[in-house]
Formats: structure tokens, sequence, C-alpha cells
């Protein structure tokens, strides 16, 4: 490579990363537990009181939990919407309850909706019914149908979700094959209720519509003074997330056709016609980043039944998705469909899965996902001896990685005028697994000390390697290699190691790395361990490649 190499510059990845925490996963419904039905189409909500909920399908019913431990258990399930049995003159059909879905409202009340399936077509509608709760999901009402389809499954209705307006107005969002009795054309409708749910307009909104296709599966949420919706669009032949747009102040006044400037594809880079990428769910972050779920085809097999979820991050404003990653790692066989995607806590999403990742049937698991912010060096001045001393840290460490097994790390990054500080806590236990047999083995600090955002190794980009017994290695890029540095001498760390949990200070010389002051730096860190089976893992923070700074994460040296 040194003979030819040529220093050439990438796209770089800003913004934030959702990184996975492996420990974290739960799973939460499995199948059979009060039926031998299908489980899934989970939706997970925190409630103003702590409380969480979650909603999903079994056995022809919409069935409900509850956690009060922060999802540590889950109460037994009850039945939320229960199937029921429709007769037209001397014919009965079975109705089944699907797509769960639910709101708290501003005043604390909840709303839960689902979609009516008949078993046989030509006796019942299909359609969208909702209940009210007052006492945070105890109890709830009856259920109301808001609205009806038609009564053959190719003129149904399907998939409801909620969204409240800044003005205290609830709207109900699902995808609508009822004004289409002669094609396989859908649209996604609106009906809104300005009392909390108790009633609900007659007339239907329509939202988007594209002639020809089938716009599905519809998911709001509000972006300062817009609604974004993501759905479903085929119009390339396999399905699509894309995301239209309104103003709240008159929502939906002319619906978004094909080719209105108000829908736009999702990804920032555009997915292959052949790559089915269905199911999206929307949510959006405190910090206004908006992210993206779908379930997805790409780097699989064709069959669409066995996708996979992915989770790209989007701007403030609900473009450009991007910086992809997956939740739960799915075997090529088996599947993880009909996710959701909801807020945990100010820094942490949960993913909410069909998946059938650990076993041949598909159950309900969750995943939780730290939030990787925009990353500023705190000016700190630390002492590199591996104790965490009061004042020093205080408890910063925004950088997660850990999404291979049940070993991970948060780390941390400060600086004076003098140094580069990074502090690594390296965790062997949590929730979901064994941690017998896992050794940490150290830590790698990758710097851009330039925000260069190189594609491969050279002048500028650093690496420092840190054991658990502290042996300490620093190279340098060069001509698109890794080499020995030739002057290592300057750093510093300390490690203090008990049993299987450990934590690293390193103090890295500004000089030495050739930093310049005011600029910008990218910084990637791997964790290195050995696992259960003896094998070493090497995990970069998400989405960073180990000899591309390009892909690191941007650091701001106030």
């Amino acid at each position: 490579m040194e003979d030819n190499f040529e220093r050439k510059t990438g796209e770089p990845v800003d913004g934030i990363r959702i990184a996975w925490d492996y420990s974290s996963m739960r799973r939460i419904a499995p199948q059979g537990e009060r039926t031998s039905g299908w489980v899934g189409y989970p939706r997970v909500r925190r409630l103003s009181n702590g409380d969480l909920l979650a909603v999903y399908e079994t056995g022809g019913n919409v069935e409900i939990k509850r956690s009060s431990d922060n999802g540590g258990t889950w109460s037994s399930s009850s039945v939320l919407f229960e199937k029921h049995i429709a007769s037209a003159g001397a014919d009965d059909v079975g109705v089944n309850k699907a797509n769960g879905e639910f709101i708290e409202l501003a005043n604390g009340d909840l709303i839960a909706a689902c979609n009516y399936r008949p078993a046989a077509d030509g006796i019942t509608p299909f359609a969208i019914a909702v209940k009210r709760s007052f006492d945070k999901g105890v109890t709830w009402t009856a259920p109301k149908v808001v609205f009806e389809g038609g009564v053959s499954f190719h003129n149904g209705c399907w998939e409801p979700s909620f969204l409240q307006l800044p003005s205290g107005e609830v709207q109900i969002y699902f995808a609508n094959e009822a004004p289409y009795t002669n094609s396989d054309e859908q649209e996604i409708s609106m009906l809104s209720s300005v009392d909390k749910g108790e009633n609900w307009s007659d007339n239907i909104t329509t939202v988007c519509f594209r002639e020809g296709f089938r716009d599905g599966m519809p998911v709001p949420v509000l972006s300062g003074d817009e609604i974004l919706l993501s759905i479903e669009d085929n119009v390339d032949g396999q399905f699509k997330p894309w995301v239209v747009r309104t103003n709240v102040s008159d929502p939906w006044a002319t619906p978004a056709s094909g080719t209105s400037t108000n829908r736009e594809a999702a990804h920032q880079k555009e997915l292959p016609a052949s790559v089915y990428a269905g199911a999206p769910y929307l949510l959006k972050l405190p910090s206004g980043e908006t992210v993206l779920s779908y379930q997805t085809t790409m780097g699989r097999s064709a069959n669409w039944e066995l996708s996979t979820m992915e989770v790209a991050v989007g701007d403030k404003d609900g473009w450009n998705f991007s910086r992809l990653s997956r939740p739960f790692n799915v075997p090529l066989d088996r599947e993880a469909k009909w996710n959701s995607i909801s807020l945990w806590d100010e820094n942490t999403v949960v993913a909410a899965s069909t998946t059938s990742f650990r076993s041949e049937t598909c159950e309900v698991w969750t995943i939780l996902g730290h939030v990787i912010p925009e990353l500023t060096a705190a000016n700190r001045t630390i002492k590199p001896d591996g104790v965490s001393e009061p004042g020093e840290w205080l408890d910063d460490y925004p950088v997660f990685v850990g999404h291979t097994g049940m070993i991970n790390m948060k780390a941390g990054i400060s600086k004076n005028d003098e140094f580069l500080f990074f502090a690594a806590k390296i965790k062997s236990s949590g929730i979901g697994g064994s941690v017998e047999n896992i050794e940490p083995i150290g830590i790698r600090i990758f710097i851009d000390s330039g925000n260069y955002s190189l594609t491969a190794p050279d002048t500028g980009l650093y690496s420092v390697y840190v054991s658990v017994d502290d042996k300490i290695e620093v190279k340098e890029g060069h001509n698109g290699k890794w080499i020995e540095a030739e002057n290592n001498s300057g750093v510093a760390a300390g490690v203090n190691y008990t049993e299987n949990d450990s934590f690293t200070e390193v103090a890295i010389p500004l000089k030495q790395i050739g930093y310049e002051a005011g600029k910008d730096i990218r910084v990637n860190m791997q964790l290195i361990y050995v696992n259960e089976t003896g094998k070493e893992v090497i995990e970069n923070i998400v989405n960073a490649e180990e000899n591309a700074s390009n892909t690191w994460c941007r650091v701001s040296l106030p």
C-alpha cells in the first residue's frame, strides 16, 4: 500500500449516534404466555409516572403489560382489546384485534387503538377502534369504533397511530384502502378529536396518496411548527421509508401527492430498488434529532419475511437519515419485524421487536440504545492514575461501546492546555446473560488530531493502546498503515482492575499528536476483550471504522 498510497478524505460522519446495549436485552412477551398464537407488533412507552407499558398482539387479542421497576420485571399480561364474534344474518365471523398502539395525553389520560380484522370477508367491516384510560392504564373504557373500512381484506384499514398537537387536539392516523375499491391503491387518512378522544371527527382527512401505489404504516411526530409522518411507499416496487410533512397550523390542507415537495425519501443515501425496507417508525429525541426504524432485507435474502430491524438517525428537520445500526443480531434465516422505537429516558431509546433471533418462534424483545451526542471535551485536569477522584469526571461518560456481548464500556473525554484525557469504565456484568469466562483485555484510542477525515491511516492520525495491566502502545498513521510512533514517552495511563471490571485513565500530550489550538479532532475508541468462547472481540464506537477517521466521532476542544 505504501508504494502507491494516495491520501484521501472521506465524507465525515457527524451528528449523534445510537449505540445498542447487548446487556440490556429483555424478552417481555414469550410465545404461549396466554395463548398459543403469534406474538408481536410491540409498542413500549414510559408514562409520566415512570411506569412502562407495553402492548402487543397475540392469539387474536391485543395485550398489555406494565413494569414499575424500569423494565426489570413485567406484570402478567392482560387483554386490552379482545377478539369477538360478529354476526350478519346467519353468518358469524371471528374478529381479531391487531396493530395495538397508544399515547399518553398532556393531561395524563391514555388513549389506545387497534385494528379490527375479520377472519373472513363479506360479513363485517375492517375498522379502527379506540379505548380511553383515566388511571394510567389500570382500567379502560369499552372500545369505540371510530372508522369502518370495507368488508373485504382488499378494502380494509390498518395500523393506527396517534399524535397530540400543542393546541390539545388529538389525531389518529391509519392506512386506508376503503376509498379504492376497484384498485390496489391505499392512502393515509386521519381523524381528529378536540375532547381528548371522547369524540372523533366525521370527516376523513386524506394525508397523503401516491396515485397507483400504496402509502402505508403511518407514524407521526411533532417537529417545531411541522408534523412529520413516516410512511412506507412502494413507488420503486419495494416498500421504502418516506417522510411527508405539513404545517401544524393548517395540517394536511393539501394531501402530499406522489410529486409533492412535502414528500421525501427518508434515507440520505438512496437504497437499492431491489431492497425492501418497510414498516417504518419515527421518534423525535429531546435534542431535536429524528430517529427512524424499519425492517429491511439489505444484505440478506430477497425474502422480506426474513427482514431484520434497522435504525437510522436523521437531522432535526427530519431529513437525511443515515448512521445505520441494527439493534438485534439476527441470523439470515430468522427475523426481526413489526418494530417500534420510543424514548426510554433523555439519553436512551428503546427498540421493541417481533423477533426469532434466539428461538424458532417469534417473541417480543426489547433492547436499549444509548444516544452518543456530539462530543465536547470538558476543560478539566485529570490525574491518570485509574482512580476517579471527586471533581474529575463528574460521571460524564457519553460514549458507549457494548453491542456484541455482556461486556461494555462507557468513556469520557476531557482536556486542559497541555493534555487530552480519556476515561474508560469497563463493566462485565449486566442483565440478560452470563458473564462467566469473559475477560477484558484493554482499550484502544484513535485520534485524528486535525479533523482531517481520512479514509486510511496517515500523518495526523494516532492510536494509543492501554491494556488492563498498564501496557501502553502508541502508533501513528503513515501511508495507509499504522506504524510504531517515534515518540510515545509523554503518554501516561493508570488502570484500576477488579475481577472483570476496570477503570482506565489516559493522558496524551497535545503537542505529541501535533494538535493546533482551535481545531476539532476526531476520536474512535475500541473495547477489546475475550468472550466466553475464548475468542478475542474488538468493538469500535458505533458507525466507526478502525482505519477511516472520517467515520470517527468529531470532538470539539473549546
